[in-house]
């Protein structure tokens, strides 16, 4: 259940794509504009950058299902691959948290009336917490994870994934691009959120299915006997 919740992160990146497809004036620059930008309800002038998404209902639409399956599905994964009640709920708040995040930077989008109206710190607040609490609860589930000998692979795939995300989210809070624009450094905190998704969600399904084949292989029975049998009936003598 966990997979297939977790594949459905997949809507987000394609509904992302087509947005971004979708500009034409200028166009869309995955470096340069922020994730945001392809959100943003009206086509304007912000700090000196020409914004026209004409599909931004779509990509709201997009962040709205990526926090809805980041939510349920990072509770599944801690119930699946934690042991600890302590440590479900830790990684479980952090993770649901993440999902909430995300689902209201969909609802709180940018835009020329949202701006004037003073509600972009709840925009910006929110995609902090997308951020900030994602990549915490991926890495620490992956410190967790990676002490089971069964799970080690899958723990130190998601640590790289969760310290890439929280560095670049603290350089995108202090300002610093590192020449590669404020727009590949915030991709580089978002994606890794996304990469766990979809890539959670095929390795959970693929472990499934495999651990059920080897279920299925255990219990057919091994030890028949090579000759014909024969029947109870046959071999007993009957009384006279």
């Amino acid at each position: 259940m966990a997979g297939i919740v977790l594949l459905f992160g997949l809507v987000y990146l394609v509904f992302e794509s087509v947005a971004a497809a979708a500009w034409v004036d200028p166009p869309y620059d995955w470096a340069r504009n922020f994730i945001s930008d392809l959100g943003f309800a009206d086509c304007a002038v912000v700090d000196g950058n020409r914004l026209c998404s004409p599909l931004h209902s779509l990509m709201n639409a997009g962040l709205l299902v990526q926090g809805t399956v980041f939510t349920i599905g990072g509770l599944l994964v801690t119930r699946v691959t934690l042991d600890s009640i302590r440590r479900r709920v830790t990684v479980g708040i952090l993770l649901a948290s993440s999902g909430i995040g995300t689902f209201f930077v969909g609802v709180f989008h940018q835009g020329v009336a949202f701006e004037a109206a003073g509600l972009d710190p709840l925009h910006l607040a929110a995609a902090a917490l997308s951020i900030g609490a994602g990549n915490a609860g991926i890495l620490l589930l992956g410190v967790f994870t990676i002490s089971k000998v069964s799970w080690r692979g899958y723990g130190i795939a998601i640590i790289v994934l969760g310290s890439a995300g929280l560095t670049a989210g603290v350089l995108l809070r202090l300002g610093i691009d590192a020449g590669l624009g404020y727009g590949f450094v915030e991709r580089i905190a978002v994606y890794p959120l996304n990469a766990w998704t979809v890539g959670s969600g095929v390795y959970f399904l693929t472990r499934s299915v495999r651990e059920r084949r080897y279920a299925l292989t255990r219990s057919r029975p091994t030890d028949l006997p090579s000759g014909p049998v024969e029947s109870s009936a046959r071999r007993s003598t009957p009384l006279r």
